[in-house]
C-alpha cells in the first residue's frame, strides 16, 4: 500500500500516559508498521518521542532518566495539585483544606505551574525540536479556550506543540498567543481519531482515560462540579473512541492525572491491554494487505 495505512491516536491522561509507552513497545515488537500518528497531551509527548525515534524501549528509558532528575520531584504524585510552593505542593494538607485554598487561590491567579516547568522536562525528554525533523508525521491538538476551538499542529516548532496541547487548565500556565489562550488538547479531543480518519485506512486508539468513579459521600460544591465536568469529559471520550475502528484501553488503575509514582504498573498495563488486541490486529494487517480483499473493496 502506497497511501498511509494505519494510523494511532493516543488520547490524554496525564501520567497514564506511561501506558502509551506499553502499548507502543508491543506493537514495534510485534513488527506493526505506524504511517500517521495523531497525539493529545500526554499523547502529543510520547507519540512525538515515538515518531521522532521509533523507539518505545528508547522512550522508556529516557523517562527513566528523567525521573531521577530533580524536576522530576515537582511532578511527582500530588506534587503539582498545589502552589503556595511549586516545590513542596500539596501532600502535607488535608483534602477539605486543599479544596479551600485551591479556590481562594483561583481567585487570584489563573494557574499553579508556570510553563518554564514544562520547557524544562521537554527539553530533556524531546529529542528533537521540528515537525519536519520527525520519522513518522505527527499531528498534535490543543485548545484555545476564547472560541473553544481545535488547533491542529502538524509543522513547525514540535516542542511549542506538545507543551500547548500538554497545559492542563488551571494547573499549568496557559500559553497566551496574540487573541488566543491555549490549553490542553484534551479539552475538546481528549482521543484525536478524527485527525486520521481521512488519512488512514485503519486508525487504533489508545485510551487512557480515568474512568473509575469513587462514591460521592455527601459531596461539597467543588466534588459536585468536579464530576460533573468529569462525565461531560467521558462522553465525549465514548463518542471519539467508537469513531476508532480498534480500541486499546489499558487499565490506568484510577489514577488521577498527577500521581507518576505508577509508571511500572502503568507501563505492565499497556503492554498487557496491546497484547490482548495484537491478534486481531495482526488479522486486520493481513487481510487487508491481501489483493484478493483489496480487489474486491475495489469493485464494491
Amino acid at each position: 500500500m502506497n497511501e498511509p495505512y494505519l494510523g494511532l491516536a493516543l488520547g490524554g491522561g496525564g501520567s497514564r500516559g506511561a501506558s502509551h509507552i506499553g502499548v507502543l513497545q508491543v506493537l514495534h515488537d510485534a513488527g506493526v508498521k505506524i504511517d500517521r500518528i495523531s497525539g493529545t497531551s500526554a499523547g502529543s509527548l510520547v507519540g512525538a518521542m515515538y515518531a521522532a525515534t521509533l523507539d518505545p524501549h528508547w522512550i522508556e528509558e529516557r523517562f527513566r532518566e528523567f525521573m531521577q532528575h530533580d524536576l522530576f520531584k515537582l511532578f511527582y504524585s500530588g506534587n503539582l495539585l498545589d502552589g503556595r510552593n511549586p516545590e513542596t505542593m500539596l501532600e502535607k494538607k488535608t483534602k477539605k483544606i486543599n479544596e479551600h485554598y485551591m479556590i481562594v487561590m483561583g481567585l487570584n491567579r489563573s494557574y499553579i505551574v508556570s510553563r518554564e516547568v514544562l520547557d524544562t522536562a521537554l527539553d530533556f525528554l524531546l529529542p528533537v525540536r521540528t515537525f519536519e525533523e520527525l520519522k513518522v508525521p505527527l499531528k498534535i491538538s490543543t485548545t484555545d479556550i476564547q472560541d473553544g476551538s481545535d488547533h491542529i499542529h502538524a509543522t513547525g516548532d514540535l516542542h511549542e506543540a506538545v507543551l500547548r496541547s500538554s497545559t492542563i487548565p488551571g494547573f499549568f500556565e496557559a500559553i497566551r498567543d496574540k487573541n488566543s489562550i491555549f490549553v490542553d488538547g484534551g479539552v475538546t479531543m481528549p482521543i484525536p481519531v478524527s485527525l486520521l480518519k481521512d488519512e488512514c485506512q485503519l486508525v487504533v486508539a489508545v485510551d487512557v482515560t480515568n474512568y473509575k468513579f469513587d462514591i460521592l459521600d455527601d459531596p461539597n460544591m467543588v466534588e459536585i462540579i468536579r464530576r460533573s465536568d468529569i462525565i461531560t469529559s467521558l462522553m465525549l471520550r465514548d463518542r471519539m473512541a467508537n469513531d476508532a475502528d480498534i480500541l486499546i484501553q489499558p487499565d490506568v488503575l484510577g489514577l488521577h492525572w498527577s500521581d507518576f509514582g505508577k509508571f511500572d504498573d502503568l507501563l505492565k498495563n499497556g503492554r498487557k491491554a496491546a497484547s490482548e488486541c495484537l491478534d486481531m490486529l495482526l488479522s486486520r494487517i493481513e487481510r487487508d494487505n491481501n489483493v484478493l480483499y483489496q480487489l474486491k473493496q475495489w469493485l464494491d
